[in-house]
């Protein structure tokens, strides 16, 4: 009885043992190892900024020899920084069953990208002593991700807050996108005097296109002269001086519109237009 025992369990491995054997040469000749295959119909894919992300698919498909059509596993994995004023380069990824993966990159062009924007929320002006925060004066505004004042850079500046005078200071901030814009200012230090007077704009910083011309009075908003005689009636915008003569329209650039108020106490109110020619 033992040797039939004996001879069972022999032949019992020796099936298990060729059962694994098998099975083994099964999995490795049919393993799948090789990755899915892109296909792109375009070249140079065009977009809106205003385009859901599935306009980034247009025009692209993946196929696999094991699972077939994987076009709607792809995924965007990346997207550059601006590689010129318009284009980026999106970089595509797509997984079959197996865990095997391609890459595939393209250029994405932006039709209508538009570079980020600053916006002066107050006059650059500021008393001795007191802190000079471009934070709270100059905000950028962008495109695709909105408010981007946070990435507000001072690359250079002359200002010192406890002298009066007119200084000079340079912004930057860069979008997501890699787009750095520059915004060149005249920054004011004034002294503590009760009897200054002040000019209120509309607007301190405006985007012109190149070509266009504006009157620039209308920009004005009110005067304020804490010596003016009466009271009750507001100080005459006519008395305002208007400089607009270093603004040139048809080249771009950052250009100042000055603006003088003489108060009543013989001192000078100058405020500043920013004007950015595209």
């Amino acid at each position: 009885m033992l040797k039939y025992v004996r001879i069972f369990l022999v032949l019992f491995f020796c099936l298990a043992l060729a059962a694994a054997v098998g099975l083994y040469a099964y999995i490795y000749t049919h393993e799948d190892t090789k990755p899915p295959a892109f296909r792109s119909s375009l070249d140079l894919v065009e977009v809106s900024m205003t385009d859901p992300p599935e306009a980034l698919m247009q025009g692209l498909s993946a196929y696999d020899n094991v699972d077939g059509d994987v076009t709607a596993k792809i995924r965007v994995k990346s997207i550059s920084t601006l590689i010129n004023d318009t284009d980026v380069n999106v970089e595509y990824i797509v997984f079959d069953n197996a865990s095997n993966y391609a890459v595939f990159s393209r250029t994405v062009r932006y039709r209508d990208y538009t570079s980020p924007r600053f916006h002066m929320l107050k006059p650059m002006i500021f008393n001795v002593g007191e802190t000079v925060s471009y934070a709270g004066a100059v905000a950028v505004m962008d495109q695709r991700d909105g408010n981007i004042s946070g990435r507000l850079k001072l690359e250079e500046s002359t200002v010192i807050s406890s002298t009066p005078g007119s200084y000079t200071a340079k912004l930057s901030a860069t979008s997501r996108m890699g787009d750095t814009i520059y915004l060149p200012l005249t920054v004011q230090i004034l002294d503590n005097s009760a009897s200054r007077p002040k000019i209120a704009l509309k607007e301190y910083l405006i985007y012109l296109e190149r070509g266009q011309r504006l009157r620039y009075r209308r920009f004005l908003q009110e005067v304020k002269d804490p010596l003016y005689p009466d009271k009750s009636e507001a100080v005459p915008l006519s008395l305002v001086s208007v400089n607009d003569s270093n603004v040139d329209p048809n080249t771009p650039g950052v250009y100042e519109v000055y603006y003088y108020y003489t108060g009543i106490s013989g001192e000078i109110a100058t405020v500043i237009l920013t004007v950015i020619v595209e």
